[in-house]
């Protein structure tokens, strides 16, 4: 089990968020792109991610920021309290600005040498008719010039936050891939 801490949810009154992905056929040809989810005043709104912005808003989301924060990537005004529908805050939660032990620490541009190396990659898979994104983590390990393993795995949702968080920190792709069920 990795210790790096995992935060499966938005605290309350932090708003609701997610990341969905759409196929759009253009001359003949499909593209994914990507759309923020959140719902403001009870009413379900979607934003169009910019390519540009995607590895951003992708971060923020798995770290499970404050959606207020997402959308301000996004260019989009709103209240934050717009964005708590039924939810009220609660005074008993720490404030995420004022907590810099709740902050993520700039990513790493790089994993250390001889740790391999790994990205992750969506692809569209076709059941029964309908389209769907799953996300997949592609790995290559070399070792004096020659590449000694290439290949992928499927990522399933339920773990598709921590691998993200993961890929941002550049963890070692053996510890990724731990993860993932990858014992070699």
């Amino acid at each position: 089990m990795s210790n790096i801490p995992s935060k499966n949810r938005r605290r309350k009154g932090e708003g609701n968020g997610s990341i969905y992905w759409r196929t759009i056929t253009r001359n003949g040809k499909d593209y994914s792109q990507a759309y923020y989810h959140w719902q403001e005043n009870g009413q379900k709104k979607t934003k169009y991610i910019p390519k540009k912005l995607l590895g951003d808003i992708q971060e923020a989301n798995a770290a499970k920021r404050p959606v207020a924060e997402i959308l301000m990537l996004l260019e989009v005004e709103v209240s934050p309290s717009n964005l708590l529908g039924d939810n009220e805050i609660n005074p008993s939660n720490e404030d995420l600005e004022t907590n810099p032990s709740n902050d993520i620490s700039p990513s790493k541009m790089r994993r250390n040498k001889g740790e391999g190396s790994g990205s992750i990659h969506w692809r569209t898979v076709t059941k029964n008719g309908k389209d769907y994104q799953q996300a997949y983590y592609h790995y290559e390990f070399w070792s004096e010039g020659d590449r000694l393993v290439k290949s992928s795995k499927y990522i399933p949702k339920r773990l598709l936050n921590r691998v993200q968080q993961m890929e941002q920190e550049k963890a070692g792709v053996r510890e990724i891939l731990w993860v993932l069920g990858v014992r070699k």
